[in-house]
């Protein structure tokens, strides 16, 4: 859940961006004499600027390494290793998507199987061009975004409904409601209802006690909301593939004047494990530093004694090695620019 209330904290460029999009839009159009006065429908317009915008940030879809020899991973059987959380999120990420259309433009005659097309058609237009950003792509979101998108039109006709048959409209909701209802059962049986327990930096995030980031001999704190660390906690999540060899070490000195790092203090020794890298574990650890220059991870207690190096990739990802030293860089740019 940490890493999902993550993503709505870094919807706020989005959301500034959306706005000033439908600004320019709404400027233009009174400059060309397009619109006059003022109408309820532009709150639906710039609400729609505002999720478009959100969409593809959340969706990744302008920060993605495409190529067409991109990490090609993909899963076509639905449901199978579903859980609640994922499905009802991909869920609600479409259901403004099928509310706000006919609201922005109602001169269009809609119909429950145009907006099916519709959202069908965005959903499998986003997982594709997810399968050549070197992302996982799944037939799973592609069902749950349309069905979103479907029960937002649904949700848009029995709120226009109301104002004729309010009865109708009732049942009509109600009817939505108990077929979404069987739907979500259905997922949930054929599913994996195995608990799923936070990941990596994000389950033991409350135990943090201090974070630095260190570029050219000086240091500075950062707040564990920041843009950097979450980035950082997001890298160390993604490390699925790596060979994560763990090796000791002994001494000092593993932050110089020329690297970048960042390091992570805990209040208590911590053992943290990750999903994507099965049998990696990092255990009985008070501290994390991470060198974004050497991409080398080392951890312990009261010092440093172990490290695992992200450079060494497994064999099937050595024709990759751009692409994920690529996303490794813009950690090291980001401490960086902390200090301009």
């Amino acid at each position: 859940m940490n890493d999902v209330m993550r993503e709505f904290w870094d919807l706020k460029p989005a959301v500034v961006v959306g706005v000033v999009i439908y600004a320019v839009f709404l400027f233009a159009m009174y400059t060309l004499k397009k619109r006059r006065g003022i109408s309820w429908r532009y709150l639906a317009e710039l609400a729609f600027c505002v999720y478009g915008a959100s969409l593809l940030k959340l969706t990744g879809i302008f920060s993605m390494p495409y190529s067409l020899a991109g990490i090609k991973s993909y899963n076509l059987v639905p449901f199978i290793d579903s859980t609640f959380v994922p499905v009802l999120l991909n869920f609600l990420l479409f259901l403004p998507y099928g509310f706000l259309l006919p609201l922005v433009f109602p001169s269009r005659k809609w119909t429950w199987k145009k907006l099916l097309c519709i959202g069908a058609g965005t959903s499998l237009c986003i997982e594709v061009l997810q399968f050549f950003g070197g992302r996982y792509a799944e037939i799973d979101d592609v069902l749950l975004n349309t069905l979103g998108a479907l029960s937002g039109y649904f949700i848009y006709t029995c709120i226009v409904l109301f104002r004729k048959n309010r009865k109708k409209a009732v049942f009509s909701f109600a009817s939505l409601t108990a077929a979404l209802a069987v739907c979500f059962c259905g997922i949930y049986l054929v599913g994996d209802r195995e608990e799923q327990l936070p990941d990596g930096l994000s389950a033991v995030e409350s135990s943090i006690s201090e974070i630095r980031i260190y570029a050219k001999g000086d240091r500075q704190a950062i707040p564990p909301e920041s843009d950097l660390y979450n980035r950082f906690a997001a890298q160390l999540s993604n490390c699925a593939g790596h060979l994560l060899e763990a090796n000791s070490v002994s001494g000092g000195g593993m932050i110089n004047d020329s690297d970048c790092f960042i390091e992570v203090k805990f209040d208590a020794p911590q053992t943290i494990s990750f999903s994507n890298a099965a049998g990696f574990v990092i255990s009985d650890a008070d501290r994390l530093l991470y060198n974004a220059d050497r991409n080398i991870l080392y951890w312990g207690k009261s010092g440093y004694r172990f490290c695992v190096d992200y450079a060494k990739l497994d064999t099937d990802l050595k024709e990759h090695e751009a692409d994920i030293f690529a996303q490794y860089q813009v950690l090291r740019e980001m401490i960086a620019q902390a200090f301009e």
